[in-house]
């Protein structure tokens, strides 16, 4: 049994990490090889590090939080990260025999959560073996969620409920049949799928873990409160914030953090609901520098302008500030709190929206200096809550699907410009270049539509 599950863990780490050029939706491997068969091996499988990848990263290059000189612009690892900056038409790249790209990460981890579930499915839940049974399965559900919901973030339109019976999904793969024909669906079938299954999660998971690298009902109400955020479905996105809240009270308070260490959340943050960081194609954040702009909207006050970044040389600042010593790009109490008051002020509540903009900020701030509060109007209150919604979660690999979804709003829809040497960069509102392109070779061999632009 230890050889089995040393195997599996072994194949699921290597499989996982460096996700192999032919991917598991092309080479079909002999299945029956890593099945795990007890719950003990599941826990293990499910409790592996590969799931503490998200994956994602090349949006995070795209967004409108880095800028860049020509020779920072230059000195990038590659043609794909220039793209990536300059929103040129991305095609993944291949580096010898690998394959680097979300796509792969996300599928990979999907089909383990599928071998698991599927092999729950031959297990009686008993009264023995029920709480274990249910956190496998929960966990199981959360990382499959999760992972469907960074390809919608990636590779699909922004949610609109108006069209998203027509729009593109992604292939919801549901079973670990390597055999099984796949296709794209519709984006509503799409996020449907990640609310049931992360509803589910929220009654199986635990209320609390002793593991910050495992998940409770905290982080799954969490990962629900993300995803009903990104379909402006603002009642229910404010409800599973309030949720994760209760399960998950904890803040960090700035003023306790050494504002001068380089490594400021060296010991993994109990902010966070469980670790995950982002894959990121370069590292922007110290090639290139901070947007000047998002800089000096900090207030003087502000403890996260010494925390999250460091002041170069040149006068600019790069990124240091991460929950998990990594890139991370998890929920936290902090994106719960911004969550629930954004949508309480979108639904009118603006007493809600402030009361729960001032808990996170009292924390952010120095002791007794006085917190800047807008005029009590909604697009006032709304302004100062998606500015604070960028300067609490830089860098989390969320600030690309923000500006997807405010470019449906006039009042916030925004023209990205980027400015190298003597060239000049932009994207529009709605541009479909916010949208990523499949990695070819899926294309071609699973013959789905491609995102054209």
């Amino acid at each position: 049994m230890k050889k089995l599950i040393t195997y599996v863990i072994t194949l699921c780490l290597f499989y996982l990490t460096v996700s192999c050029s032919k991917n598991w939706l092309e080479e079909k491997s002999d299945i029956k090889l890593i099945v795990p068969t007890t719950l003990n091996d599941m826990e293990l499988l499910m409790n592996a590090d590969v799931f503490q990848s998200d994956g994602r990263g090349a949006t995070e290059t795209s967004n409108d939080d880095y800028e860049f000189t020509a020779e920072q612009y230059n000195s990038l690892y590659n043609a794909f990260d220039r793209d990536l900056v300059t929103w040129k038409t991305q095609e993944f790249p291949k580096f010898g025999i690998l394959v680097w790209d979300e796509w792969d990460m996300a599928y990979s981890q999907i089909q383990v959560c599928n071998v698991v579930l599927n092999g729950l499915s031959k297990i009686d839940r008993t009264t023995n073996n029920k709480e274990q049974y249910d956190k496998i399965k929960g966990t199981a559900l959360y990382h499959r969620a999760k992972q469907f919901l960074n390809l919608a973030l990636s590779f699909c339109k922004y949610y609109d409920d108006k069209t998203a019976t027509t729009d593109l999904g992604i292939p919801l793969k549901l079973t670990d049949n390597i055999d099984e024909n796949i296709d794209r669906g519709n984006l509503k079938n799409t996020y449907e799928r990640i609310v049931s299954d992360l509803k589910e999660c929220t009654i199986l998971l635990p209320s609390v873990t002793t593991l910050n690298t495992q998940i409770a009902k905290g982080g799954a109400y969490g990962l629900l409160a993300r995803t009903f955020l990104f379909m402006d479905n603002y009642k229910q996105a404010a409800s599973a914030a309030d949720s994760s809240f209760k399960y998950h009270q904890y803040i960090e308070d700035f003023n306790k953090v050494d504002l001068n260490s380089d490594y400021p959340f060296y010991d993994i943050s109990k902010e966070i609901h469980n670790y995950s960081m982002q894959c990121k194609y370069s590292p922007n954040s110290i090639t290139g520098r901070i947007d000047q702009s998002l800089i000096e909207s900090y207030d003087i006050n502000d403890l996260r302008k010494q925390i999250f970044f460091n002041l170069e040389t040149d006068g600019k600042y790069t990124f240091k500030g991460s929950f998990t010593g990594e890139l991370f790009s998890g929920t936290s109490t902090g994106e719960m709190l911004l969550i629930s008051s954004e949508c309480k002020a979108r639904l009118g509540d603006l007493d809600g929206a402030l009361e729960k903009i001032k808990l996170l900020l009292a924390n952010r701030y120095k002791n007794g200096a006085e917190i800047p509060l807008p005029l009590k109007s909604k697009n006032n209150v709304l302004s100062y809550i998606l500015l604070e919604r960028r300067k609490e979660l830089v860098t989390r690999g969320l600030r690309w699907q923000d500006l997807k979804r405010l470019n449906n709003d006039p009042n916030f829809a925004k023209t990205l410009v980027r400015k190298i040497g003597d060239d000049i960069y932009t994207l529009p509102p709605k541009d479909p270049r916010y949208v990523m392109r499949i990695p070819q070779y899926i294309i071609n061999y699973n013959h789905i539509a491609q995102n054209l632009y």
